[in-house]
């Protein structure tokens, strides 16, 4: 699986908007100017309308500092490339929690919430899609990779996230231009305690139609001491044959099911 990483930035947005009251035809051309937002203006520069995006849809504050991730991948059936993009709130976290006076409680769960969310942006229609809200650690961002599942035209998108000491992974298959999610399962969970346990994926010829089985087996990994800092140390997994799992893809609903 292979993705193109087209950059990594912080990124502080400050966005301003004033409003005034007018009457007769001002009032109507004021209505007229918002039927269209910034992020919906293709004549505008892509990061001017991400940025209006990312305000209107996710709700950043003016100033708010969050990082972002660009991914670029063909992930409709046209012969130019997609975006996917990564926001990354911790900073929020952290301020929201030290507000709420919950900051050690939300330390403990390592600030679990809906802080990372995943935005597409289409190469057909030259918009946005509605940000997909990851619940997951912002300690540790989205990791995003891309593999050919439903289709040999164009790539699928394979997200994983964190919560505490485990990371879990997310298919989703683009559909008529969108990500749908279409199934989820852990890589690991328990690091750095005694019930560690870890899973490698595979994605194997479709059971029952084009769209690829995801095959789990059982994995090893290499623990850590209970008072090591699990967000600041790379996992290394291994793979073993032993199967735990396969599921098939049924196209009627849209799921992924097991026939064991």
């Amino acid at each position: 699986m292979k993705l193109n990483l087209l950059f990594i930035f912080t990124i502080l947005s400050g966005l301003f908007f004033s409003c005034k009251s007018n009457s007769g035809d001002e009032a109507n051309a004021d209505e007229k100017k918002i039927d269209k937002y910034a992020y919906e203006d293709t004549s505008l520069p892509f990061d001017e309308r991400l940025k209006d995006f990312i305000v209107r849809k996710i709700g950043t504050a003016p100033n708010e500092e969050y990082t972002l991730k660009i991914y670029e991948e063909h992930l409709n059936d046209d012969d130019k490339k997609d975006i996917i993009i990564t926001v990354n709130r911790l900073q929020y976290a952290i301020q929201n929690a030290k507000e709420n006076n919950r900051l050690n409680r939300a330390e403990e769960v390592g600030f679990f919430g809906n802080y990372n969310y995943i935005i597409y942006y289409s190469s057909i229609t030259n918009q946005f899609i509605d940000p997909i809200i990851m619940g997951s650690s912002p300690l540790q961002e989205l990791d995003i990779a891309f593999d050919n599942i439903s289709s040999t035209k164009h790539k699928d998108l394979i997200a994983d996230y964190a919560i505490r000491n485990s990371q879990f992974r997310k298919y989703f298959l683009f559909i008529d231009d969108r990500p749908v999610y279409a199934f989820h399962w852990k890589k690991y969970d328990g690091w750095g305690t005694d019930n560690l346990e870890a899973y490698c994926f595979e994605l194997d010829k479709g059971t029952y139609n084009a769209t690829k089985d995801i095959v789990i087996r059982k994995a090893t990994m290499k623990n850590i001491g209970p008072d090591e800092d699990y967000t600041k140390i790379k996992p290394e997994i291994t793979c073993t044959g032993e199967l735990i799992k396969r599921f098939f893809y049924n196209d009627k609903d849209g799921k992924y099911y097991t026939p064991n």
